[in-house]
């Protein structure tokens, strides 16, 4: 991951570097269309890289490891998900947007070691399944604070709305007792407030670098813990409405969960780039 993202900057730089020595811009160049115009989309896909650790019951309280999914069923390698993004800026500097994306993945292992899952235990040398869904919806309401012909900032507030579902399955034991063939599910929804920040820089009508950053770092009713959304790229725009994106996006979430299905911990880390086609109007 970390040569991935030394990639990803080192792109960044030899891109823009020559567009921006060579950028003079003055007020009466055209802006960039994502700075100009009310309505800006993107879809394209997310390719990640996945970290997975989840508790039940928890595991934390009672001293216990989060069971890593990447390390007993190879959860951690890359995906490709769907990722869509939307913004709508209205009167002088007021915005509102919108982000989805999803990831599921499933797959069967050899334990190397028990594992322990809510009040089951399901144990070493025994083949198991497990699998992972997760669906973040973002919802973003933000103000202008600073902005010039090539550049804009602002910050803001949202929620993340956060589906998560994972299940283990196998042959699983109580009290040293075996139950035959068991599939364990655990579930948890809501949202999450965060506040956040934006900054877009023009370097000329068609090259423009943006970054975001939403952030959440406390207890609200049975959820506690942090969540951190970013995400730093580029955009080319040759034509009036229509261009290219590439991002690097990071999310990560770390919480603690006290609901009727879930009870325990929830440790998801998920980056990678971002490509999508972008249009603007």
């Amino acid at each position: 991951m970390t040569s991935m993202i030394s990639r990803f900057f080192l792109l960044a730089t030899l891109l823009f570097l020559p567009v921006s020595l060579l950028a003079q811009e003055s007020s009466s160049d055209p802006r960039h269309p994502l700075l100009e115009n009310d309505f800006y989309a993107s879809l394209g896909a997310f390719l990640h890289e996945k970290n997975v650790k989840l508790g039940l019951e928890g595991n934390r309280e009672l001293g216990l490891d989060d069971i890593d999914f990447g390390k007993n069923w190879k959860l951690d390698s890359s995906q490709t998900t769907g990722s869509a993004f939307l913004h709508w800026r209205f009167g002088e500097k007021w915005s509102v947007s919108g982000q989805y994306f999803e990831s599921n993945d499933s797959a069967r292992a050899t334990l190397d070691e028990d594992i322990e899952w809510g009040d089951y235990t399901f144990r070493a040398g025994t083949n198991t399944g497990a699998g992972i869904g997760l669906t973040v919806a973002r919802f973003f309401f933000g103000r202008t604070l600073h902005a010039g012909h090539n550049h804009e900032f602002g910050a803001g507030i949202g929620a993340h709305w956060l589906e998560i579902e994972a299940f283990i399955d196998g042959e699983a034991f109580v009290n040293d007792e075996s139950t035959g063939y068991l599939r364990e599910r655990a579930s948890a929804g809501a949202p999450l407030p965060n506040i956040g920040a934006w900054y877009m820089h023009a370097f000329s009508p068609e090259w423009l670098l943006s970054a975001r950053l939403d952030w959440f770092d406390a207890s609200i009713d049975t959820y506690s813990g942090r969540l951190i959304n970013s995400s730093l790229g580029i955009n080319y725009q040759p034509f009036d409405h229509f261009g290219l994106s590439l991002a690097y996006q990071v999310f990560d979430l770390d919480v603690n969960v006290k609901e009727s299905d879930w009870k325990g911990s929830v440790n998801l880390h998920y980056s990678g780039p971002f490509m999508s086609v972008t249009a603007t109007w």
